[in-house]
């Protein structure tokens, strides 16, 4: 199963925005982000033991922000809570920042009292800058479908606790290792890029059972429609393919063994409704409550 043609989406940012684009339009995000939306609300915006004056600002690290709809429906849950939030957004891409800000401006009356901090950055860029001299500790980090892209997964959630005020919450999501998904990613380890890890929330489970730090978990479940993957005129359904696979065209450079391989083990990752083809999805989101000193 010869690979070494193939391209990473990760190497060409502007056809994986594109194809994300189409990836986007088929998966579940919106009902996803929704429904964690209500779950923060009940289960872990109430535990953030904050104790702040009047004029004492709330202290919030996103990573891996991503376009910001999932922050938006986190600080929107805080601000009753807290009505002055620090947000500090760390993430790499700038289109996905770009439209952060967007969504930020067309939603300035519901975010009164935040203010934002920007750091176009990889996770790795932003914890070496912030050894060598930030310590500033936060009521709030979250770290949601991101930490993928690092480069060292025990080292990023290690930096992470530890920026967590005591008192404050840390959560850290990945996809569950049951998920269609991420079986179809371990029948190819080969498109495994060193921009990205193939992770899922057990490993997550270990690195907290292993130090001893308790942990709720909060299992979110997510499906995308991947049914014109199988159709090979369909434009979406390739950009689709690719994310997936994390390989630029992947229908246009992989070998037609290659090709048949990928789709037979799709299809078999795969759950049908009618005459449509869903792929789990799932993941499982870590909810680490820091003791107060």
């Amino acid at each position: 199963m010869a690979t070494s043609t193939l391209k990473s989406v990760f190497h060409d940012p502007d056809y994986y925005t594109k194809a994300f684009k189409s990836y986007s339009a088929v998966s579940d995000k919106t009902g996803v982000f929704s429904r964690w939306g209500d779950v923060f609300e009940e289960a872990v915006a109430p535990q953030i033991n904050a104790k702040l004056s009047k004029h004492e600002e709330l202290r919030v690290l996103g990573i891996g922000s991503g376009t910001g709809e999932l922050d938006l429906q986190m600080l929107t849950k805080l601000l009753p809570r807290f009505p002055l939030i620090h947000n500090r957004v760390v993430e790499p891409a700038e289109d996905a920042m770009d439209k952060y800000q967007a969504l930020v401006q067309s939603r300035a009356q519901e975010l009164q009292g935040v203010r934002w901090d920007w750091r176009q950055q990889t996770i790795d860029q932003y914890t070496e800058e912030a050894r060598g001299g930030d310590s500033t500790k936060f009521h709030f980090v979250h770290a949601c479908q991101c930490l993928y892209y690092a480069a060292d997964l025990e080292s990023s959630l290690t930096y992470l606790y530890n920026c967590v005020e005591p008192g404050g919450v840390m959560v850290v999501s990945l996809i569950t290792e049951t998920s269609g998904m991420y079986r179809l990613w371990h029948h190819f380890p080969s498109f495994q890029d060193a921009l990205m890890k193939y992770v899922s929330s057990s490993d997550i489970r270990g690195y907290l059972t292993r130090r001893g730090i308790p942990y709720t978990e909060h299992h979110q479940s997510s499906r995308v429609d991947v049914t014109d993957c199988f159709d090979e005129a369909s434009e979406a359904g390739g950009h689709v393919l690719d994310i997936m696979t994390h390989v630029v065209k992947l229908r246009e450079t992989a070998s037609a063994e290659l090709l048949a391989e990928v789709m037979q083990s799709m299809a078999g990752c795969s759950e049908k409704s009618g005459n449509r083809f869903f792929i789990t999805n799932n993941w499982d989101a870590a909810v680490v409550n820091k003791p107060v000193e």
